[in-house]
């Protein structure tokens, strides 16, 4: 017998305690006593995890390096099978693997899947280029583009449906970044603010979802849409509209701020700091450096970045307590 339960007999005996609370103190001292169990070492990455990495990068690159090399002398079937059968390779790739027990091949098999997304979208792109499908011309730049974009977008959709991770969300934020720009495209000439203005509104939709729980996982879907929203929020200010196109950034960065306080995100403060750095840096160089002089906008520009770094080292710590609440 224990000293412990030697004490809470005692106690139970000379009536101090009754006898459920003495079984509770017994179980949750048990409990913590318990020794915490050794992460399982299929946990961390392997031997033959990496040599799938590696086997699905020399894979990629050896369709490029093929490409490069032969393009000129391949016929167009030929070209858009040396495309295809690497993306369907690693579709069929990913789908063997995610079924499987160990942690190292799922991860393989998403990283296959995020793959597959950028291959899939090549072999598409050269179909239509070496093809002309329903009416697609080659020398049109707007519409292949934009169809491309949008199947890339819908397959990495729907590979994030049936496997939520953290690849499939990266492979998804690339492809909303490409269809922005190619919707950018869609006028006459490459429009800047609709290009970014698609892409703050994508942004805006993925954060709304990630907030309500229906985009997962939570903290990758965080950093990765709301690195879009600032983005897309500065880029119509390289636009010829001037100054009215700078105020965007600065409504992204206030808002990022603020929902980062509000939900305890660290990464929504960190691209709203990072954002209001850079449009205040950029809006003093372009509107005001002609009266003020270089120097005393690098000066200026020195003084917010050590007032960003401040307010990230202020607001860390509670963001972390919050989350961990």
């Amino acid at each position: 017998m224990s000293d412990l339960d030697a004490d809470l007999r005692r106690w139970v005996e000379a009536g101090i305690l009754d006898p459920q609370v003495a079984e509770r103190i017994r179980a949750f001292e048990a409990a913590r006593a318990a020794p915490v169990p050794a992460r399982a070492s299929a946990e961390r990455p392997g031997v033959i995890e990496v040599l799938l990495y590696l086997g699905i990068a020399v894979l990629a690159v050896g369709v490029f390096a093929l490409a490069a090399q032969n393009w000129s002398d391949l016929a167009s079937p030929a070209r858009v099978a040396v495309t295809a059968v690497p993306a369907a390779f690693t579709l069929l790739l990913g789908a063997l693997l995610r079924g499987r027990e160990e942690p190292g091949m799922r991860r393989a098999g998403q990283l296959a899947w995020a793959a597959a997304v950028g291959l899939s979208a090549l072999a598409l792109g050269v179909y239509i280029w070496e093809y002309e499908p329903f009416g697609l011309a080659r020398d049109e730049d707007t519409t292949p583009f934009l169809v491309v974009t949008a199947a890339a977008t819908a397959l990495a959709l729907l590979l994030w449906a049936i496997t939520p991770s953290t690849l499939q969300l990266l492979a998804l934020g690339a492809s909303l970044f490409f269809l922005a720009q190619a919707i950018g495209q869609w006028p006459d000439e490459f429009s800047l603010p609709l290009a970014g203005g698609t892409l703050a509104a994508a942004a805006l939709a993925a954060i709304a979802l990630t907030e309500t729980g229906r985009l997962v996982p939570r903290t990758p879907a965080r950093t990765i849409f709301g690195l879009l929203l600032a983005v897309g929020a500065y880029q119509p200010g390289f636009s010829s509209g001037g100054t009215p196109w700078e105020i965007p950034a600065f409504l992204a960065a206030a808002g990022l701020l603020v929902l980062g306080v509000w939900r305890s995100s660290f990464q929504y403060v960190l691209w709203g700091v990072l954002l209001l750095f850079i449009a205040l840096v950029r809006a003093i160089f372009q509107n005001f450096s002609d009266q003020l002089g270089a120097p005393v906008a690098l000066i200026i520009s020195g003084v917010l970045l050590i007032g960003a770094v401040l307010l990230l080292a202020r607001l860390a710590p509670q963001l972390r307590r919050g989350v961990a609440t």
